[in-house]
Parts: C-alpha cells; sequence; structure tokens
C-alpha cells in the first residue's frame, strides 16, 4: 500500500495585509513570499480587465516560483497569487497613484454599477519533476456606489482608507455606501475566499484545526 504523498506547502505570494488576513480568518497555514513590484509593471492585455487581472496574477505567481525554484525544501509547494482591479463604464481602476487620482475614481463610481475583479493564480511546484501548468481563473463581483457628494469623498480621502486599495475604496472599512448586487464579498478585499477554498482543497490543502 503506498504512503500518501504530504500534502504542499502553502505559499501566498502576496504582500497584501488584506489577502493575508482573510487566508488567516480562514484557518490556513501559508508562509508569505511577495514577488517583485516590478511583476505588476507593464503588462497590457487587450482582453479587457478579466484577461489582464489573469495576466498579473500569473506575472506575480511567476516572478515567485523564480524565487523558490532552486530552494531547498523536502515537500512540493503550492503557489497562490491573486491580482484585484475595478472596472467602471469600461475604465479599469487599480490602485491610485495619489489622492487626486484616487478622487477620480469615486468620482467615476459615485451612482453607478461598477465590478471588481480578482485573478487567481494556483501553481504546484513540485520538488521532483517540472512544474504543473498553472490554473487561473477570475472572479466578478458586482457593486453600486450610492451617489455620494463631494464632501463624504472629501471626507474619505483625509482618512487615508483609500491608499493602496483597487478602485480607491476598501470594501472592508464598512463605507456604507457600497453595496454588493452579486458575488462574492470577500473578493472586493482581494480574494474570493469562497472559489479559493474549492481549489485549495482540489489541491489537498486544508484549514488547520478551527478554521
Amino acid at each position: 500500500m503506498s504512503t500518501p504523498s504530504p500534502a504542499p506547502e502553502l505559499i501566498l505570494a502576496s504582500t497584501s495585509p488584506r489577502r493575508q488576513e482573510l487566508m488567516r480568518d480562514a484557518g490556513y497555514t501559508f508562509r508569505v513570499v511577495g514577488p517583485d513590484p516590478n511583476a505588476e509593471c507593464g503588462a497590457c492585455s487587450s482582453g479587457g480587465p478579466v484577461e489582464l487581472v489573469r495576466e498579473y496574477a500569473v506575472r506575480k505567481a511567476t516572478d515567485v516560483a523564480q524565487q523558490l525554484m532552486h530552494s531547498n525544501r523536502e515537500n512540493d509547494l503550492l503557489l497562490l497569487a491573486a491580482d484585484t482591479v475595478a472596472e467602471c463604464q469600461g475604465q479599469i481602476l487599480g490602485k491610485p497613484a495619489n489622492e487626486d487620482h484616487a478622487r477620480q475614481m469615486l468620482q467615476l463610481m459615485r451612482g453607478k454599477l461598477h465590478r471588481v475583479i480578482t485573478g487567481l493564480c494556483l501553481w504546484r511546484l513540485p520538488v521532483e519533476g517540472e512544474a504543473d501548468s498553472p490554473l487561473v481563473e477570475a472572479v466578478v463581483t458586482s457593486l453600486r456606489m450610492d451617489d455620494i457628494d463631494d464632501a463624504a469623498i472629501e471626507e474619505y480621502l483625509e482618512s487615508g482608507g483609500w491608499e493602496g486599495k483597487a478602485g480607491a475604496f476598501g470594501y472592508q472599512d464598512r463605507l456604507g455606501w457600497i453595496h454588493i448586487q452579486e458575488g462574492s464579498e470577500s473578493n472586493v478585499v482581494g480574494l474570493p475566499m469562497e472559489r479559493v477554498k474549492e481549489l485549495l482543497a482540489a489541491a489537498q490543502v486544508f484549514t488547520s484545526p478551527g478554521g
């Protein structure tokens, strides 16, 4: 009777505190290895925001895979990388460059439906042999922002809550003027945990006891 192979070590290829918190809250044991910031530069997809986040997720996973490929290890590695953008009226809204950029994003989205899209890349790196082909998906959540006035936007900008967040807002900040119409709530924070749990379970990675 053959001995079952040990579960792979889970690597979260993201330095995002929000993604790390989502994974910890779900009960996963993982190691963080962040991609080089340049891995997020230069991607240009003609397929729209869905293909763009898929491409970014793959680029991040590839960068981390290259960092870890020749490391000494006993178990397979399973990389999880993600990238999130917002999209409104055909415009792709990533992380704002500055406060003025964040203001423009919020003014565009107020009173309108928009989407938050997260690209996922799950990639197994075995101890021996070649790496599997990465699994790449995109998960979409539809939201509506209230028609907030300029004063509310300025108050939020002053709080700094927009910094480092796709679309210049943090749903986890419980702003009260962003409402999910369809899809995963955690996806808006940065990881669609419902789908992540399914993918990790299929890869024999499970939550720790109590998670």
